[in-house]
């Protein structure tokens, strides 16, 4: 009995307290926040980029698409 109470006591002073989970919770929450923003910033900046090569393409493709057609159309009977 006594070897066991010695283990315990030698692992007691190891354990965190409550003071040092609060303030590991707050590093945590700042850690979680600042990659949110970041993901946030990022995201945004993609979806744009996306928006952007979309719209270029469609701007590219439908006025050749619609001469292709009116081609087609008028020559090809």
């Amino acid at each position: 009995m006594q070897t066991r109470v010695t283990r315990i006591e030698a692992i007691i002073p190891t354990l965190a307290t409550r003071e040092d989970l609060a303030h590991l919770e707050g590093r945590m929450r700042s850690a979680i926040q600042s990659v949110e923003s970041t993901l946030h910033k990022e995201l945004t900046s993609q979806t744009w980029l996306i928006v952007k090569w979309v719209s270029g393409l469609l701007v590219t493709l439908l006025p050749s698409l619609m001469a292709a057609t009116f081609y087609i159309a008028r020559y090809l009977n």
